[in-house]
């Protein structure tokens, strides 16, 4: 998976771009100011088979300008999802030792 972006791009005053294959149900690529992505499975729960949502993404800008995505699971068990991961990135500073992109691993519940 290539996981570079084209630089010259950056300035189409888009914040985000989703790539997506889902096998023979078809692609997604698009160019947006906000994703939400929920990514369900089959799971057997009290005798029967139901779908549920596994994996969240959601991407947006906040108040405060920057870019937000945020890595969310879920299971049916838990009384919260998870966060796992949460990584913001600023505007683009021409100062290139300022670090433009910022990564939170640390699990919250929400």
């Amino acid at each position: 998976m290539d996981m570079r972006l084209d630089l010259n791009e950056g300035n189409d005053g888009v914040a985000f771009e989703v790539h997506c294959n889902a096998g023979d149900a078809g692609s997604l690529r698009a160019k947006t100011n906000a994703v939400s992505v929920r990514i369900g499975q089959r799971v057997r729960r009290n005798g029967a088979t139901e779908r549920w949502d596994s994996l969240i993404i959601l991407c947006e800008q906040t108040q405060q300008g920057t870019l937000s995505t945020k890595v969310i699971v879920c299971h049916p068990d838990w009384e919260q999802q998870l966060q796992i991961a949460h990584i913001q990135s600023g505007t683009m500073a021409p100062n290139t030792s300022i670090p433009t992109l910022e990564l939170d691993l640390k699990p919250t519940h929400i």
